[in-house]
């Protein structure tokens, strides 16, 4: 099929493109094909040169421009209906997730979200969902996937395939992940969620974590790290991994306590924190829907009672973090718990809520997760030569971030892509 060479010229009425410290009005950005090929004043795109070829005005006077986002934190094979994945492990078989992943990746591109790691799928799932978007039978972001997390004997996500040990071992599989397609390499540092592994211990010793990130940056690979205690991110600060998912300040007792010497260490560093306070926003905010409908079973009150508390120490430690001058990264973690896909936006509001403005909560779930993964270079900002990967939202984000919720127009590799609003008017 031969290529599309249409100049589409798009006329917003303000601009974010990711480089400014500030909202700019008076710009149109050109795209033809799937680059963007001219961004400049609006008053000089009627000179630009189409080569002969048609010259198509998209106007979305009443809008903003801004690069596609990109979640940095997503698990396309969960259901985001509040199963954990030792339910999913045991009640879907690997066909009914990779489906689920289909379906996820097209709810994502829909709500604006043009780029997005997998971090974390069973088996080769992952894999697979890669090879049909770049087939195009599946609809969706860019995926970055790192296939099965690393992790410890029966540790977290142990059911998804990557249980791997010992320095030799961990530095093969590396290896394997890589020669199967794996974009970045994702690490279970502490337990989590699920109920064999323990949160509140380094699940790993700083020789391995050390030879996987060793081994994955010989590749040019970056590690992205789960850690949900302090010993943890301490471990995955010794061996220099790149993101911290996470990044909860819980003692081996499962204690919280903000640990100073960890935050300095912390600020002074280059790793990237993705805090996924977005998740626990999502629960606590189904809880009180719930509360308001009908009284709370004992279990519902004290998860509710629990997520207040470490929703609470949670925003505190970041408001304290990036008043230190941390680098945040946005990422929701959805597919987890109750946090659909569709909503990306919540994680980014979180950002704002621990301190970052408008406009650098917005950077955090556009240009900053392109810069984690190394692709900072193509995508993550609207520059000329960059991939045509653009969303275009009512209203100005920079003075109300709800306004990302408002998404008017998608673009992917500059083709349009239809908006959640557009697929539901025909349903």
């Amino acid at each position: 099929m031969p290529q599309d060479n249409t100049l589409r010229i798009i006329l917003p009425g303000k601009l974010i493109d990711g480089v400014s410290d500030k909202t700019q009005e008076g710009m149109a950005v050109a795209i033809r094909g799937s680059v963007i090929e001219w961004v400049g004043p609006a008053s000089q795109a009627d000179s630009l040169n189409s080569v002969g070829a048609q010259t198509e005005t998209l106007d979305f006077s009443g809008g903003t421009l801004l690069a596609g986002l990109f979640d940095i934190h997503t698990h396309t094979n969960m259901p985001g209906d509040g199963r954990t994945g030792e339910q999913v492990n045991d009640d879907d078989t690997d066909e009914v997730r990779l489906l689920r992943s289909a379906q996820n990746t097209a709810l994502a591109v829909a709500s604006g979200v043009t780029t997005m790691c997998d971090c974390g799928s069973w088996n080769r799932n992952a894999f697979a969902l890669k090879e049909g978007l770049a087939l195009g039978i599946v609809e969706g972001p860019r995926v970055l996937v790192s296939g099965p997390p690393l992790t410890v004997k029966l540790g977290h996500l142990w059911y998804m395939g990557g249980e791997t040990v010992g320095v030799d071992a961990v530095r093969s599989r590396v290896v394997e992940l890589v020669d199967q397609g794996a974009d970045f390499i994702k690490v279970a540092a502490s337990g989590g969620s699920t109920s064999t592994s323990d949160p509140y211990s380094a699940a790993y010793s700083v020789e391995e974590l050390s030879a996987i990130v060793d081994e994955a940056h010989n590749r040019d690979r970056t590690v992205l790290a789960h850690c949900r205690c302090t010993d943890a991110i301490n471990v995955a600060l010794d061996a220099g991994v790149d993101t911290i998912l996470h990044c909860a300040f819980y003692d081996n007792d499962g204690s919280y306590r903000f640990d100073q010497k960890t935050a300095d260490r912390l600020a002074i560093s280059e790793v990237w924190l993705n805090p996924t306070m977005g998740l626990g926003n999502a629960n606590r905010e189904r809880l009180i829907k719930i509360k308001a409908e009908r009284e709370l079973t004992p279990d519902e009150e004290d998860r509710l009672e629990r997520s207040t508390v470490s929703g609470a120490n949670s925003l505190a430690q970041f408001s304290a973090l990036v008043t230190a001058g941390v680098k945040l990264v946005g990422g929701s973690d959805c597919g987890w718990s109750y946090y659909p896909f569709g909503d990306f936006q919540g994680e980014i509001m979180s950002l704002h809520k621990a301190g970052l403005s408008p406009l650098e909560a917005i950077y955090a779930g556009t240009r900053s997760p392109a810069a984690a993964l190394c692709n900072l270079d193509t995508i993550g900002t609207v520059e000329t030569g960059k991939e045509a990967d653009l969303l275009v939202v009512n209203g100005d984000p920079s003075q109300d971030l709800e306004c990302l919720r408002d998404v008017v127009a998608v673009f992917k590799g500059g083709s349009r892509v239809a908006t959640a609003k557009e697929r539901a008017a025909l349903d």
